[in-house]
């Protein structure tokens, strides 16, 4: 479980990821947890393995760090945990990848112990398999070419297989493995792995390892799942390179009472120290273990798989995830509650921040500051006359067509310049009615009464007007209505 930072020293980031806590450290990196955040609310959990900076300018930790982000990254298979993405910052190189809810085998056969039990066959038979099965897409990798890579991941131990809440185990941790196209080579003489777990081909320093080195440590893993007890582990590395070379393997039906001796010679076919006898892969492996696993020794399904790591570890599970909850909450304080009027939220904002009570009174603040606002008054005055110049030529026209033939045609006359006022406000300016009721509020010409005896009219000659003279003085106003359009510049 992670130890998580104490967010009043400051929060630290690596580029585009938070730190929140530490989750395991050796003597080539530290594994972190980190949160990834973005629009909307999104947020993600990793898990960030970083170089221990004083490693940064060895050559050789920095080649293997990259060969395990390079060649675990095309690896896609449930049962192995991916790699997302590799890069280098100020404070060195760094791998992100998915973080597993859970713990590893290690710890999961720890709880067990100090419970006094022993791990069911059934379970330990489906972390079994699931690790195996990860192995073998290991093994099976090629390169763009479609060659074997040839790689031997060298490390299986319980500590690399994470079991998660999910119901799944998935292998990790390829920094040690070893491919044909690798950048780094092994020194001779030079061990790399947990001696306890190794082939003993591996402990002999030989340098034509394959696969079925990783067959005898995966045999290791199962017989301690089984057995609930260390095989080769001694007090000291030397003590426990001689077992791993000579110490005899004891049969499980020596150890756990009741199991099969078919499952039990399967393991041991695996722990064969010829390496002609051991299975030829992990897969060949797998099948021999399901194969071997009848009744009482039936293989666990993956939700009870899930079942029996939330009874062992849920409440360390649920501890960690309120604990993660409070980080977030002390570290991040609302970005929404805080904002003034017409302002506008970060990008970046995290699930806290979108679930805090207020939020959509905020978001209807943030739209009215968004509405169009308020026109000028020398666009409304303008607005207004055209709608006079347009109702006062329908007026003309309608007099036009209702006058009384025979009458005579009136001709406008001279108008005289009325004296300009000064623009009003914008609150006083009245809104002018629709056109319908100005329409009917429009004077009308009073009945023209007949003279009898007729009286004989003289037409007079009309001015010549264009006739689209109004078209160039509406098409004016409105270039002039757009000129003064705020949103046009808006726009622009």
């Amino acid at each position: 479980m992670a130890k998580l930072f104490d967010p009043g020293a400051g929060r630290q980031r690596v580029d585009r990821y938070e730190l929140v806590g530490e989750i395991a450290s050796g003597g080539m990196a530290t594994v972190y947890l980190a949160r990834l955040t973005g629009v909307g609310g999104f947020q993600r959990f990793v898990a960030m393995k970083r170089l221990h900076p004083h490693l940064a300018t060895e050559k050789e930790f920095v080649e293997m760090f990259l060969d395990e982000a390079r060649i675990a990254a095309r690896i896609h298979h449930p049962n192995v945990v991916p790699i997302l993405e590799v890069g280098a910052s100020a404070v060195g190189y760094y791998l992100v990848m998915e973080y597993i809810e859970g713990d590893t085998l290690a710890r999961l056969l720890a709880r067990a112990a100090t419970r006094g039990k022993r791990l069911p066959v059934g379970i330990a038979l489906r972390i079994a398999l699931d690790t195996l099965a990860g192995l073998h897409a290991a093994h099976e990798l090629r390169d763009d070419a479609g060659e074997p890579v040839h790689l031997v991941h060298r490390d299986v131990s319980p500590q690399n297989v994470l079991v998660g809440v999910d119901g799944i185990a998935r292998i990790t941790d390829f920094g040690v493995a070893r491919a044909a196209s690798r950048l780094t080579a092994t020194r001779v003489g030079q061990l790399k792995g947990k001696i306890a777990y190794m082939a003993p081909e591996q402990a002999a320093g030989e340098e034509t390892l394959d696969r079925r080195a990783d067959v005898f440590a995966a045999g290791i893993v199962v017989w301690e799942e089984l057995a609930a007890k260390r095989l080769f582990k001694a007090e000291n590395e030397a003590a426990t390179l001689s077992r791993v070379m000579t110490e005899p393997v004891p049969p499980l039906t020596t150890i756990v009472p009741g199991l099969s001796t078919a499952l039990s010679n399967v393991v041991m076919r695996a722990l064969d120290r010829n390496v002609e006898q051991r299975y030829s892969s992990c897969a060949q492996f797998a099948d021999a273990l399901e194969a071997a696993a009848t009744g009482s020794e039936r293989i666990a399904t993956p939700r009870e798989l899930a079942a029996y790591v939330t009874e062992v570890l849920g409440d360390e599970v649920l501890a960690q995830r309120e604990a993660v909850r409070a980080w977030i909450a002390r570290s991040e304080p609302s970005q929404v509650e805080g904002l003034k009027p017409g302002t506008t939220p970060s990008t970046s904002v995290s699930a806290a921040a979108m679930s805090i009570p207020g939020a959509d009174a905020q978001g209807a603040t943030l739209t009215q500051s968004l509405a169009p606002k308020g026109r000028s008054p020398a666009v409304l005055f303008a607005l207004v006359l055209l709608l006079l110049l347009l109702v006062g030529g329908g007026s003309f026209m309608f007099a036009r067509q209702t006058a009384p033939k025979g009458a005579p045609e009136l001709t406008p006359g001279p108008v005289a310049a009325a004296p300009v006022a000064p623009l009003p406000s914008a609150s006083a300016i009245p809104v002018a009615p629709p056109p319908e009721a100005a329409a009917s509020a429009a004077p009308t010409l009073p009945e023209r009464p007949v003279a009898k005896p007729p009286v004989p009219v003289v037409q007079r000659p009309r001015a010549a007007v264009p006739a689209d003279a109004s078209k160039k003085a509406k098409k004016k106003v409105d270039d002039d209505v757009d000129l003064r359009n705020p949103y046009r510049y808006q726009r622009e």
